[in-house]
């Protein structure tokens, strides 16, 4: 639930499988489906599959049920609609709202398909896929091509049918158009990424970058125990976070102690934040704490890394506060994140299966004893904060614009409404080949003709010199 009542917002808890099963789950279990990475990418077919699972779990929720009955009138509908959750595009259906879809990570091809952005295959990663940068070889462009097409095949010919399934199941309303055409109805994407600082890419008027909305403007206060922890930290303080989703309080002992023998060597002092309330041979420099204001914490001057898990959100708090990272990476976009930090040159990635006390040591040392690091660091916080309205109130304002114009039709390019074969232009493609094809045979028809003719008039002149 919110952390504070606000007077005209009604809140429901909305309970699925997918989310008693990431609580419950062990490391072993996170790890498998964490190394479970291919050559051709497609990582995306997993996370379809519990998006599909946990829409069914909405439709059968008791409240969801009644509220789809009711007479309840809105005005908007904001759906994370493009990961998985196009059935929930019944409620624009139902209340005769338009949609705006947030993208909880940054833009990728499936997102810019839908929103009938240009696909940029040949310089932008897949960031559910790969951790590439923009420059990349032939064969990670042929990666690209090939993780991207097996995407589009598996979201129009399995997923999108899985979601329709549940639409003709739990809404049974004949008036419902199909899932894709519903898609159409989405006015505006607001995507998590921030414009001045990402792999350059064309955006079209439909699609809002706002990462960082999530930051307010006003730090959370810190406890007063971890406050005059850090303030305390003369040689600085070292966060160490691998966010919400990733059960690091269930990682193996010699991870673990591999971290509690790392710190033991650091004159700084460690604030971690991970849902244990001891761990053996912890040094007197580490606090644990199972929760913190994360943004405040790195805003902190006296922070001088973030050991993190390399999530977005976490990214764009870095950036903000200008801290240098050590990033352990567990899902591809993660790895994408932190390719972006090395390619900055705020940042070190550390994979988990290489971590040892003495890797974590050098990671650590490399990033606080180069000043480079905190140079970068310094000139993409710069960037970042360099914007002329913040993300928060760009949020707002095409919020309100939506509404104030209808649904903003206008925004959206025309290629929303044109057939995938019209959009890549196949059925030009195709009618010149058929013109080319036509313009040879006749060539090729009419010099076998005249040749044949040349052919025959010579032995006929030949024939008559004989006799």
């Amino acid at each position: 639930p919110p952390p504070y009542s606000v007077a005209n917002l009604t809140y429901m808890h909305l309970p699925t499988s997918v989310a008693e099963l990431t609580s419950s789950w062990t490391f072993e279990q996170f790890q498998e489906m964490v190394d479970d990475t291919h050559f051709y990418g497609f990582s995306i077919k997993t996370l379809f599959e519990l998006s599909t699972s946990s829409c069914e779990d909405v439709f059968k929720n008791k409240n969801i049920k009644e509220l789809l009955d009711s007479d309840q009138r809105f005005d908007l509908i904001f759906l994370e609609i493009a990961l998985g959750q196009e059935s929930l595009s019944v409620f624009s259906h139902k209340f005769k709202a338009p949609i705006i879809n947030f993208q909880g990570f940054t833009s990728w091809s499936l997102v810019d398909w839908i929103a009938g952005n240009s696909l940029s295959i040949s310089h932008i990663p897949e960031v559910l896929s790969f951790q590439f940068t923009n420059r990349m070889s032939f064969k990670e462009r042929l990666q690209n091509f090939v993780s991207t097409v097996l995407t589009f095949l598996y979201y129009h010919f399995e997923h999108l049918p899985n979601q329709q399934r549940l639409v003709e199941q739990y809404y049974k309303n004949p008036s419902m158009p199909h899932v894709s055409e519903m898609l159409k109805e989405i006015s505006i994407t607001l995507i998590n990424s921030q414009k001045t600082l990402e792999y350059p890419r064309p955006y079209t008027p439909n699609m809002i970058p706002i990462g960082g909305a999530h930051m307010s403007t006003h730090m959370t206060p810190l406890p007063q125990n971890i406050k005059t922890f850090i303030d305390n930290a003369k040689q600085g303080v070292i966060f160490f976070s691998l966010g919400t989703f990733v059960p690091a309080h269930v990682m193996p002992s010699e991870y673990i102690q591999a971290f509690v023998n790392v710190f033991k060597r650091l004159p700084q002092k460690i604030l971690w934040k991970i849902e244990l309330d001891n761990i053996p041979g912890l040094p007197e420099n580490v606090m644990l704490t199972k929760w913190v204001p994360q943004p405040t914490v790195l805003d902190h001057p006296n922070c001088v890394l973030f050991l993190t898990h390399g999530g977005l959100f976490s990214q764009h708090e870095a950036f903000y506060a200008g801290v240098p990272v050590v990033g352990i990476p567990f899902f591809s976009e993660q790895r994408y994140n932190m390719k972006f930090y090395e390619s900055l040159g705020v940042g070190i990635q550390l994979e988990l299966n290489k971590i040892t006390e003495e890797t974590a040591y050098e990671a650590i040392t490399t990033i606080i004893n180069n000043p480079r690091y905190k140079e970068n660091a310094r000139r993409v916080s710069s960037i970042v904060r360099d914007q002329p309205m913040s993300p928060a109130d760009t949020v707002v304002y095409w919020v309100e614009y939506v509404l104030r114009h209808a649904g903003a039709p206008h925004l959206k390019p025309t290629s929303v409404y044109l057939k995938w074969y019209k959009v890549l232009l196949l059925d030009v493609i195709i009618t010149l080949l058929a013109i080319m094809l036509l313009i040879f045979f006749f060539s090729y028809f009419i010099i076998r003709k005249v040749s044949s003719l040349c052919f025959s008039n010579t032995r006929h002149v030949s024939t008559t010199k004989k006799r």
